[in-house]
């Protein structure tokens, strides 16, 4: 696929193989603005390398079950922040978010987490632990 590579971008094919999800899904991110795509010469689509960066940030977003509408945004505003100062607290105030939302509902399940034999509370933490290192991962590529 070495063919594929367009100056500083990527062409679809290439940028899906590198970044592991479908030419399919990259088209959708494209539609709903998520990701841009410039025309060649000969007009073709490229992605610049960055792409691969908010593709696997859309990813660990959705592993948390982020909207995609929640992800433009981040991502809008990821690209758009001139005060890095300003930046940060913004994603701070993001990310707060959406612990309380999780904290709520935790509250809701502690009453059926209440219930569980102990092998099946492990089998529950061995989860949860795997989605706080998603949830970390994700903000460490987010701010970084």
């Amino acid at each position: 696929m070495g063919g594929e590579h367009v100056g500083n971008g990527y062409r679809i094919g290439e940028l899906a193989e590198i970044a592991h999800v479908s030419k399919r899904t990259i088209d959708y991110y494209t539609n709903l603005g998520l990701l841009t795509a410039h025309r060649s010469d000969s007009n073709y689509r490229y992605y610049d390398k960055n792409a691969v960066e908010i593709l696997h940030f859309i990813e660990q977003c959705k592993k948390m079950h982020m909207p995609l509408s929640d992800i433009k945004q981040l991502l809008a505003r990821k690209h758009t922040a001139i005060d890095t100062s300003h930046s940060v607290a913004t994603h701070v105030d993001e990310v707060t978010r959406h612990i309380q939302e999780l904290e709520q509902e935790l509250a809701h399940l502690k009453p059926l987490l209440d219930e569980l034999t102990n092998e099946q509370r492990e089998t529950i933490m061995k989860y949860v632990s795997g989605r706080a290192t998603n949830l970390m991962q994700t903000l460490l590529l987010f701010l970084g």
